[in-house]
């Protein structure tokens, strides 16, 4: 077996046995360099005792002897390298490092969600705003509506006032013409005399007309 560091805080325990690596992680450099040297000092200490062991096999083949050597064989294992609580070496997954993905991938979501907050509360504006321009639109077209009758009804009004207006002056032509058909002779009589001119004449001017 053998242990190789592989960066600052992991390692790798290899059994070539068992044809099995094994990945381990620690808390600080420190406590890697120190499990390396444990690793180190109990190997050679189970090389010395195998030694011993076949020695002694040597000399007597008893089962008792042979199940001795055998449990010196028994594989190492991090907690009996280390021997106490507090030098124990943690686990791959209690000395990793915690990792951020979690605190990452809520970041992102909770990003997203303010972005979706944001966007419905835009939404809700714009159709606030719409409606109000809705509102306003129907509320011009219905003055516009309201504008075009009442510009209707005062053209026609004005219509039938410019009527009455022609037919009284048509009327108040018919009678000018009467009375100067009925005047037209005293009308002479009264040039002749210097009276009748100034008659004459204030009544043209009434008038707007020549007699």
């Amino acid at each position: 077996m053998t242990f190789t560091k592989t960066s600052q805080k992991f390692g790798q325990w290899a059994d070539s046995r068992a044809n099995t690596v094994y990945g381990l992680g620690f808390s600080s450099e420190h406590h890697l360099s120190k499990f390396a040297e444990k690793f180190q000092e109990f190997k050679e200490a189970a090389r010395l005792a195998k030694e011993k062991s076949q020695e002694k096999m040597e000399l007597t083949s008893t089962p008792s002897q042979e199940s001795a050597g055998g449990d010196l064989q028994s594989p190492l294992t991090p907690e009996s390298i280390n021997g106490t609580d507090d030098e124990r070496t943690p686990d791959v997954t209690q000395n990793s490092e915690p990792r951020a993905e979690p605190t990452q991938n809520a970041l992102p979501f909770s990003h997203s969600s303010a972005i979706s907050k944001h966007w419905e509360a835009e939404l809700a504006t714009l159709k606030g705003n719409n409606a109000k321009l809705t509102a306003a639109l129907l509320e011009s077209t219905a003055n516009v509506k309201q504008w075009k009758q009442q510009l209707a009804a005062y053209q026609e009004e004005a219509e039938r006032l410019h009527k009455r207006i022609l037919l009284h002056v048509g009327n108040v032509f018919e009678k000018i013409l009467l009375l100067q058909s009925q005047f037209s002779e005293p009308i002479l009589n009264l040039k002749a005399t210097d009276e009748g001119q100034m008659a004459i004449s204030d009544l043209e001017y009434v008038f707007g007309r020549n007699f």
